[in-house]
């Protein structure tokens, strides 16, 4: 019982703050990310690594403004000499946000979990730290538990957002 609440107090303390807080990453809406990722894929042997690299697209929405995106992720792959596709759910939490101090906010780093399934049976969950710039581009590292054959993915990746809304005129900083 004693460990419920102390849940439940968790959960509502992380509700307020979310909403106290006056944050222009992560707002309201949709963003959709184009991702090119290329990494090594080991299980820690004599066996050489292999190299793993493809194209995802992931849609997310902000659940909660200014902390959580919920989406998902669809993409091809290439390793083991093979093409192949991967699917599976995704979630990012905003851990901080970079501002410039008369220029308002440059980037947002946020940690990112996801767990994918392929076509070739890969099973993988995992994740990694991410940079979003501007709302515009993403880089970051991840790892991932393949754990249906046994091997880790290291990767760095880079995206574009294609769904990224022009924002107005610019204001002036210095006024």
């Amino acid at each position: 019982m004693m460990k419920r609440l102390l849940i439940a107090c968790c959960c509502l303390l992380f509700l307020i703050t979310a909403r106290a807080q006056k944050d222009p990453e992560f707002p309201k809406g949709w963003v959709l990310y184009l991702e090119a990722h290329q990494g090594i894929a080991t299980n820690f042997k004599y066996t050489p690594d292999l190299y793993v690299g493809g194209l995802q697209l992931s849609p997310q929405v902000t659940v909660i403004e200014s902390h959580l995106r919920l989406g998902a992720s669809a993409g091809l792959l290439f390793t083991n000499k093979k093409l192949s596709g991967t699917f599976g759910p995704k979630l990012s939490y905003k851990l901080t946000t970079m501002n410039l101090k008369q220029f308002g906010s440059l980037l947002n780093l946020q940690i990112e979990a996801e767990h994918l399934w392929g076509t070739e049976k890969q099973k993988l969950i995992g994740g990694g730290i991410k940079a979003e710039i501007g709302q515009l581009l993403m880089t970051g590292l991840t790892i991932h538990r393949e754990y249906q054959f046994n091997y880790w993915w290291f990767q760095w990746s880079f995206g574009f957002n294609l769904a990224h809304k022009k924002k107005g005129p610019p204001v002036d900083p210095l006024q």
